[in-house]
């Protein structure tokens, strides 16, 4: 992390360290993307970078069919924001899929994968 918050191309595993309760913070942005991953076939979640990194807020987008990133909506912890500006300036440059944030949460579960 940087003096001012965290890193600006961080993405959630880089904050993990930070969190105050990594797997439940995981847990809640798989539940907050899975309706967007549902209804547009992908999600990419990006974390707020102006923090202290305990419990980053994040935005969730999907590529639309021409693959233009789409915002979906923008969440602190589970409530979603309601009619507030969102500032790209304050959100991370880099993403994470919803494939990816669920592997993070079995690893954070300890989970070892498909057993033969």
């Amino acid at each position: 992390m940087n003096k001012t918050g965290i890193e600006p191309n961080a993405i959630i595993a880089d904050v993990v360290p930070t969190l105050s309760d990594p797997e439940e913070y995981v847990r809640l942005i798989v539940a907050t993307m899975a309706p967007c991953y549902k209804e547009h076939k992908n999600a990419r979640v990006r974390i707020g970078i102006t923090g202290e990194g305990k419990m980053p807020y994040h935005k969730i987008t999907f590529a639309d069919r021409d693959g233009i990133e789409t915002f979906y909506g923008a969440f602190g912890g589970f409530n979603q924001f309601r009619d507030v500006k969102i500032h790209e300036s304050t959100w991370s440059t880099a993403f994470t899929t919803f494939e990816d944030v669920q592997a993070l949460l079995g690893k954070l579960r300890g989970w070892k994968g498909k057993r033969g």
